[in-house]
């Protein structure tokens, strides 16, 4: 910045701090003006001052403007000279002719002017002395005017003393009131505020911080930090040293402190638990810590909540291990029940079946019916208690793999054409070609959902018929599903019972449970199976004229690099099932090694029995066999340990097929034999087919 410009800073600055303009009229300076015009035998006189545009006379003999442009002014080549100016003819002087008090009212010809300031050196405006008619001012009147700018000078110099006192007065009372105010809001808040200083404690306290404290200003400005009366304690009730207050943790550190749990025992001996917040103020410069200002607030019964919350939670924690525990020990004794109840289970169907192939007399031959009738029914009850249990503990797995549901549908046709016959009712089967490309879908889960309802159908009807229909359609997203209709002529469903029959245990009525014998589980299973293949049940019906149950489920189309389908029939199945294998048999039951055996001989098979696992051991490291029939549960050494033992051993059957065959088929047991080793898992019961597919598909 130049030098000019710095000067003129500070004389703007100067005329700012004189505040002339706002001020006006004075008395004093209009006599000074008037003073100088008198002694000096001029026509006019005038006190102008100029700011960074404009030009106004403070004080002047004559009636001027309000403000001229500084442009137009007589005065402004004298303040930027910065020295006494005379001038005998303005009209002839160029730096002058322009001025507006020339060629205008009042028609100054002739001046002298002298610049006037606070400060010696530093002018802020002009006095100046003029006539209407040429003339040349003498040395006398430049003397006088010289004293009378002197005396302008002092003026100023009083009026800048009295601006600044009076502003200092405002200031005073500002400050006075803006400390009344702060003191004001400091007793009206309602969180208790506190102020310490570095060395000096506490310096200042609001009365809501000492009704919190329970406690009057001179016990609390009498305490210091150390102070035996303080007791405060962490949330986990481990009392706070003195050094770990957070007012001490900022004032040492500088560094704030957020929502601070922390109880305070009071003088009756009750504990207030507060909310602490602290925050450091520094000095600007140095960066020290002047104060710290602590807010707290009262937050007992928050905290007793949460207290409270934490033991309800801790014991709904306990409650739900002990259910976590309850659900486990019931899984465990499901499997202990399928093992317990299929074990004997396995021995009667299969003697059944064995008696079955022998000669009877018609007596027994009907006896014998109403034996495997009564077992099936069993295996039945047993088979929805055991999927009730898996679904329930979500342990139902889902496996897709390439199937014609075409084949699917008709296989569970043919399985409950028997039943239809025996009660004398029709069957019809309507499905939509396009279903016989393969589509991956769980394809036991699926027939098991068919089968559920066909059951029902046939259970229920009476009179007509039942009919089967599927097809293939597209989802509300566009994902390729497929649909599997039951529809019979059976008495139908209340409409206030369609959406209570899906509940677990739950028919139409207790007569009907009676009449028609179950659990009510099969619509249940069947539901929540189709859910977990992306489906759904639903059922239309109306009372007296049937009910129509149409299940979907995702079923996408195979790719063609997917598993290839099976495409044989049922006789050449027969045959690959039909070859004669070497099998060993392992069992601690001695009846089911009985009925295994005799199943694996009355189909072509030679079968070895071993009652222990060690047996087996020991007769597989000497004997090659084309699979092995394992029992998972027996004493002493159970499955696992059989099947790990085996594959360590050298001999002729470390590599040989293990099949698992057990009553405990839960899913997350299955999943164990899998994860072992086995290459296959057949349920007690034994279903001698399934046992003689297992079979051969192992071999």
């Amino acid at each position: 910045m130049s030098e000019y410009a710095d000067i003129e800073q500070a004389r703007l600055a100067a005329l700012r701090e004189l505040d002339l303009a706002s001020a006006a009229p004075f008395e004093d300076l209009d006599r000074l003006v008037n003073l100088a015009a008198d002694i000096c035998g001029a026509d006019l006189a005038a006190f102008t001052v100029h700011d960074e545009t404009r030009a106004f006379h403070v004080s002047a003999t004559f009636e001027a403007s309000e403000a001229l442009p500084r442009t137009e002014c007589m005065s402004s080549p004298v303040l930027e000279l910065r020295q006494l100016v005379h001038v005998s003819d303005a009209a002839s002087d160029p730096r002058f002719a322009h001025a507006r008090y020339v060629s205008a009212f009042p028609h100054v010809r002739s001046f002298a002017a002298m610049p006037v300031g606070v400060d010696p050196g530093q002018p802020i405006g002009v006095l100046a002395i003029g006539r209407t008619a040429p003339h040349e001012f003498g040395t006398l009147e430049i003397a006088r005017l010289e004293k009378i700018a002197a005396l302008v000078s002092a003026f100023l110099f009083q009026r800048r003393d009295a601006v600044r006192a009076l502003r200092a007065a405002e200031q005073t009372a500002q400050e006075r009131q803006r400390q009344h105010l702060f003191e004001l809001i400091f007793n009206a808040i309602r969180e208790g505020v506190n102020i310490h200083a570095p060395g000096r404690g506490l310096v200042e306290v609001n009365p809501a911080c000492l009704e919190i404290m329970g406690l009057t200003y001179e016990q609390v400005m009498e305490r210091g930090y150390k102070d035996a009366r303080w007791q405060s304690f962490h949330p986990d009730g481990t009392p706070y040293a003195a050094s770990d207050y957070p007012v001490l943790v900022t004032l040492r550190t500088g560094e704030p402190m957020q929502d601070v749990r922390l109880g305070m025992e009071l003088a009756d001996g009750s504990i207030r638990w507060l909310s602490v917040n602290t925050v450091p103020l520094k000095h600007p410069e140095t960066g020290e810590v002047e104060f710290a200002v602590v807010t707290m607030k009262d937050v007992t019964d928050l905290h007793l909540a949460e207290a409270r919350l934490t033991a309800q939670n801790a014991r709904l924690a306990d409650a739900l291990q002990e259910a976590e525990r309850a659900n486990r020990a019931k899984t465990d004794f499901m499997g202990v029940m399928s093992h317990e109840l299929r074990t004997p289970m396995n021995a009667i169907m299969s003697c059944g079946l064995l008696l079955s192939q022998s000669k009877l007399d018609p007596i027994q031959r009907r006896t014998l019916g109403v034996l495997e009738d009564a077992g099936k029914q069993m295996l039945a009850v047993l088979n929805d208690l055991l999927d009730l249990s898996a679904l329930n503990a979500d342990k139902v797995r889902i496996e897709r793999e390439p199937v014609s549901l075409l084949r699917l549908i008709e296989d569970a046709a043919v399985i409950w054409a028997g039943d239809v016959r025996d009660k004398k009712l029709s069957l019809t089967m309507m499905v939509e070609p396009s279903l016989s490309a393969p589509r991956m879908v769980d394809s036991a889960r699926l027939l098991q959902i068919v089968g559920n309802l066909i059951a029902n159908a046939v259970k229920f009807t009476s009179v007509g018929g039942i009919t089967l229909r599927a097809w293939a359609e597209r989802g509300p997203n566009g994902q390729e599903r497929a649909a599997v209709e039951v529809e019979d002529t059976g008495p139908g469903v209340p409409r206030d019972a369609v959406e209570r029959i899906f509940l677990p245990f739950e028919q139409i009525d207790a007569s009907s449970k009676r009449q028609h014998g179950g659990l009510g589980l099969g619509l249940h299973i069947a539901r929540r199976l189709a859910v977990a293949m992306g489906g759904d049940v639903e059922l239309d019906t109306r009372a007296g004229l049937g009910s129509r149950f149409t299940v979907r489920i995702a079923a996408p189309l195979a790719l063609s690099t997917g598993p290839r389908l099976s495409q044989a029939s049922p006789g050449e199945e027969q045959e690959s099932t039909g070859a004669s294998r070497e099998i060993l048999c392992v069992d601690d039951n001695p009846r089911n090694l009985y009925v295994v055996a005799g199943m694996l001989r009355a189909a072509g098979h030679r079968a070895t029995e071993c009652a222990s696992g060690r047996e087996a051991l020991e007769l597989l490291s000497r004997r090659k066999f084309d699979v092995v029939l394992l029992d998972m549960v027996m004493p002493d050494m159970d499955g696992f340990d059989v099947l790990e033992s085996l594959r360590r051993q050298e001999g002729p059957n470390a590599a040989t097929p293990v099949i698992a065959c057990t009553a405990n088929v839960l899913p997350h047991q299955i999943e164990a034999y899998r994860k072992a080793g086995t290459a296959d898992v057949v349920a007690k019961p034994i279903d001698a087919q399934a046992m003689l597919t297992a079979i051969a598909r192992a071999a």
